[in-house]
């Protein structure tokens, strides 16, 4: 029997950890030793150089040595307590108190010394300082940084210190160490060992430094790894349908009601070069809104059709579906034939389509998260295809695309412009192409942000728009975290616009929690000129098509990111008329208003989304409903770019020598993949 892995014991082996304390580290993610190693620090509060109190300034945080001067006190007022002491050195004091620790009216004893940290205030001449942290004074100089970590409720500062620093004594000298030993030469990178324990308990900032480096580089290196894998074990493993290039596929793009861009042509000769192959294709189209990419996807569809082969694609939402399904049978005429599987399909046609899936009768299928259900089979399935991939994740990308022996080419689809730092970690099993050209007469969308002041002449123009036979979207916030009260704001402001201020207008609701039915008739009604004015959640937020309609309002913009903002305004613009977004900002400032303006002063989405990962980061570039994108511990896409490249040359040089990391020296990485990622990968086999 093999000893049982240290790292994975549970956070209650270790001293004073149990019951709600171990929940509350499970909360960050930490509810093993080895969970507990990767709750990184998020900053450092230097102890190293203690001050005089009288050398003490308004507002900055220091560390001082102090002697208790007066007994501590302890005050309670309902469940708030105060615990109070003044604080003194040879130069000076501090008054200072705790709020709700009423225990440390027994830790601090009067006469002693202790080293204290805090943020000092000013008053007059007299110093203050709240809840400060404290130690036994060192017989000279300060502790040194001490690492700051994210918190809970039920935690504080020093209870995760004591539970790192204890599990850093049992475990910290058997960390593995999952870089193979040429790549960390070449690298410089630090050991693991060093690395745990120099980023949780460092000396100087110098070692944090070097720690993090090796921690990112790390953490990159098996993300990276684990989807070069995916594609090596593909195209090694199986082979593909060759679907060759048919001329019909031209005529059907000769008899588009549009011309192709340079962008849609040049893409689609990439997309039909690797339908030709034996080799699975594994392609992202990325482009903006309104590139054009859906004609892509139904030209390679065909492809695959004439081919004798079946087709599939996957969309994020019933809405979506449904549009898709009707573009590709306004596209591609009737000839093929096309079927539509979402959660609302009847039964009694479900059963049709997957006996027509089963026996071939069906060459296409549009659906959701439904065409993922066991009962889906297929006959001949030559091509999956999945609309708003950064929705899906790897595990579903590859979903439709598994199996052994021959398997499907893989097309995805983004209309979320990512910047290219972050397509590298979210596609690196895939090969992109950039729809980067616009269809001819797009006319740009104006964007302005407003306040409540704005309300009566944003109505009146509402008014005047919907009166001309044009429509409006008017968008409020739906986000996990607050749906109950989003859902609570979407149907006031739909009562409010429909009863008080356009009581003479249809004015329409939907939102994702509506039954199916009930927004696909919402929807409908909006398609066909019957209702003026829609109100909705972030459910229309992508790919709905309609090119009546030219105004946008979104509520409380600042909630949403740029990115979700710039694909919500793309529902608009889609015609020729003049097109209007309206960004309602109330109390917006500083950077939450410079944010909004990017939009102001751009059209140009992949700006926007660079603007969005400068600001806000990798883990809310997608909004909390994003599945796809890992959870980084320590990697910051933005700031570690410069690692990010050299990993990229790291592993393209190990796979050109091992391209299955089967060689003695790279086992080390599949153990580690498999541990840190494996249930992204299902596919890689590890």
């Amino acid at each position: 029997m093999s000893a049982p892995d240290p790292f994975a014991l549970p956070v209650s082996a270790l001293r004073g950890i149990a019951g709600r304390r171990a929940e509350a580290f499970a909360r960050l993610g930490a509810d093993s030793l080895g969970g507990l190693l990767t709750l990184f620090p998020r900053t450092y509060e230097d102890w190293s150089d203690p001050k005089a109190i009288g050398d003490l300034l308004d507002g900055e945080d220091a560390a001082f040595v102090a002697e208790v001067a007066r007994d501590p006190t302890l005050r309670r007022t309902g469940r708030t307590s105060l615990v109070r002491t003044v604080l003194r050195d040879p130069t000076g004091a501090v008054a200072a108190v705790w709020f709700n620790q009423p225990y440390l009216q027994g830790k601090l004893k009067k006469g002693e010394r202790y080293l204290f940290r805090g943020r000092i205030k000013r008053r007059d001449l007299a110093f203050e300082i709240a809840n400060p942290s404290f130690e036994a004074a060192p017989e000279e100089g300060g502790a040194g940084l001490k690492a700051v970590y994210p918190l809970t409720q039920g935690l504080t500062q020093g209870i995760v210190r004591a539970a790192v620093h204890e599990t850093l004594g049992r475990v910290g000298a058997f960390v593995p160490e999952p870089i193979p030993v040429p790549v960390r030469m070449e690298h410089r990178l630090a050991a693991a060992e060093y690395a745990y324990r120099s980023i949780h308990e460092p000396a100087a900032r110098e070692e944090v430094d070097l720690a993090r480096r090796r921690l990112v580089f790390e953490e990159l290196f098996l993300m990276q790894a684990g989807l070069r894998l995916l594609r090596t074990r593909s195209s090694r493993l199986h082979a593909a349908p060759a679907l060759p290039r048919a001329e019909a596929v031209d005529r059907a793009a000769a008899r588009l009601p549009f011309a192709l861009t340079d962008a849609q042509r040049r893409v689609h000769a990439e997309i039909a070069a690797d339908l030709a192959r034996d080799v699975p294709m594994n392609r992202l189209v990325q482009g903006d809104v309104g590139c054009g990419k859906t004609v892509l996807a139904a030209l390679a569809m065909l492809q695959a059709r004439e081919a004798g082969f079946q087709s599939a694609l996957m969309a994020p939402t019933a809405i979506l579906a449904e549009q898709h399904h009707a573009t590709l049978e306004r596209l591609l005429g009737p000839g093929p034939r096309i079927a539509l599987l979402t959660s609302a399909t009847p039964p009694s046609r479900r059963k049709g389509i997957l006996a027509g899936l089963e026996d071939g009768a069906i060459d296409m299928v549009v659906g959701t998260h439904a065409l993922l259900e066991t009962a889906v089979r297929f006959r001949a399935l030559g091509l999956a295809v999945t609309d708003e991939q950064h929705r899906f994740g790897v595990r579903q990308r590859t979903a439709l695309a598994t199996g052994e022996g021959r398997v499907p080419h893989v097309l995805v689809m983004s209309a979320t412009p990512i910047p290219r730092t972050l397509a590298l970690i979210l596609y690196g099993d895939l090969d992109i192409s950039l729809v980067d050209g616009m269809p001819a007469g797009r006319i740009p969308i104006e964007t302005y942000t407003a306040k409540e002041a704005d309300r009566p002449r944003i109505h009146a123009f509402l008014r005047r728009e919907a009166e001309q036979g044009r429509q409006v979207y008017v968008v409020c916030p739906m986000v996990e975290e607050s749906e109950e009260r989003d859902l609570a704001s979407a149907q006031e402001t739909y009562r409010r616009l429909s009863q008080e201020v356009f009581p003479d207008l249809p004015v329409a609701l939907v939102h994702g929690r509506m039954k199916a039915k009930e927004k696909t008739d919402a929807m409908a009604s909006f398609r066909s000129g019957t209702t003026r004015i829609l109100v909705a959640t972030t459910v229309i937020e992508v790919g709905v098509d309609h090119p009546e309609a030219t105004v946008m309002v979104v509520e409380d913009a600042v909630r949403f990111g740029l990115a979700q903002l710039h694909q919500l305004r793309g529902r608009i613009g889609r015609g020729d008329k003049r097109s209007v977004c309206i960004l309602m900002a109330e109390g917006a400032e500083g950077d939450a208003l410079e944010r909004l303006r990017t939009l102001c002063r751009t059209q140009d989405g992949f700006q926007v989304a660079e603007k969005d990962l400068e600001l806000r980061g990798p883990g809310q570039f997608f909004g909390t409903r994003q599945h796809g994108l890992p959870e980084f511990r320590i990697a910051d896409l933005y700031r570690d770019l410069p690692v990010l490249k050299e990993v990229q040359g790291a592993l393209d040089r190990l796979l050109a020598r091992d391209p299955l990391l089967a060689a003695p020296e790279n086992r080390v990485v599949l153990p580690a993949l498999r541990s840190r990622f494996g249930s992204l990968f299902p596919n890689v086999g590890i």
